[in-house]
């Protein structure tokens, strides 16, 4: 028994002694342009532009003014016809482009005046407004680079009803959950992106998941689903209050049918997030539809929905 003691020792003294400290160098990737635009119904182009920074590197207001490109040449092209987009500060923002940069982007609107000190710019053009069935063409220039892009503003299928049911617990008779009512076209490859405003707050698209597809439900009739309260991207969750809304809420939702290639970018972007540092998430590559960068270029064909909560 003496003798085991001591290899034990021994083997424990062993593994101990050859630990030592790693460091490893994750080199920084090559610098890539990221674009988020948008085109809907009846408004004009929205499109922000801005550099990849290092997964480890800071974000203080004034790495965030550098990330945005600036002096690129960015076109729309749709039926024959091509519109160059100008940059605009946010301080130069008119009031359609604030309600339409508003909704699109989860900023409120008293942020995107000249009396804000807000830092964001857009690039846009008053000559094109989207219309329903309509595809448009992307294409930004910028030292040497040239990225591609194409989408649609598919045709729209709004909400048959909004509805509320009350907490299940009778002690949170104050909080009620938002039920939806639905009736899928009866043609594969529809799919949707939403949003809700509480009161006078902005448009946030759903927390964990804000997009949905009818791949298992195609040309069903009358489905009722709950749809979770939007919440602002970088702050905790209340997981009490998660996806409730109160007595006296009065809440419009944005119900935006998306076409396939938009649908994938955000699915597989919030699998992504929601899968961020947990050992059991699978592998997951968020789908870009720009060619030659990063991001997204997508249309929204949009409906609104309001209910208030009695």
């Amino acid at each position: 028994m003496r003798l085991s003691y001591i290899l034990v020792l021994l083997l424990l003294w062993s593994l101990t002694s050859c630990e030592e400290n790693l460091t490893i160098d994750i080199p920084a990737g090559e610098e890539q342009l990221v674009v988020e635009g948008h085109i809907e119904q009846g408004a004009p182009p929205v499109l922000v532009l801005t550099r990849s920074r290092p997964v480890f590197a800071g974000l203080s207001p004034a790495d965030m003014e550098d990330s945005f490109v600036h002096g690129a040449q960015v076109v729309v092209s749709s039926g024959g016809e091509s519109y160059t987009l100008k940059e605009v500060p946010a301080a130069a923002f008119w009031p359609e482009l604030r309600r339409v940069v508003s909704e699109q982007y989860a900023i409120p609107e008293v942020l995107l005046t000249s009396k804000s000190n807000f830092i964001f710019y857009v690039y846009t053009t008053e000559e094109l407004q989207g219309e329903v069935g309509k595809s448009y063409q992307l294409r930004i220039s910028h030292e040497g680079r040239v990225l591609t892009s194409s989408t649609t503003i598919p045709n729209l299928n709004p909400l048959q009803e909004l509805f509320l049911q009350p907490h299940p617990d009778p002690s949170q008779d104050s909080l009620f959950t938002l039920f939806y009512r639905y009736q899928d076209p009866d043609t594969l490859g529809n799919s949707v992106r939403y949003f809700t405003k509480r009161n006078s707050e902005p448009f946030y698209p759903g927390y964990f998941a804000s997009v949905f597809n009818d791949e298992l439900i195609n040309g069903v009739q009358n489905l009722s689903f709950p749809l979770d309260r939007g919440e602002p991207r970088g702050q905790d969750v209340d997981l009490d209050t998660y996806s409730y809304f109160g007595k006296g809420d009065t809440i419009i939702v944005r119900w935006a049918a998306v076409d396939i290639e938009h649908y994938r970018f955000w699915y597989t972007l919030e699998n992504e997030r929601n899968n961020n540092g947990s050992p059991i998430g699978s592998p997951n590559t968020t789908r870009s539809n720009i060619n030659g960068g990063l991001g997204v270029w997508g249309g929204y064909g949009v409906t609104y929905h309001r209910i208030v909560v009695k």
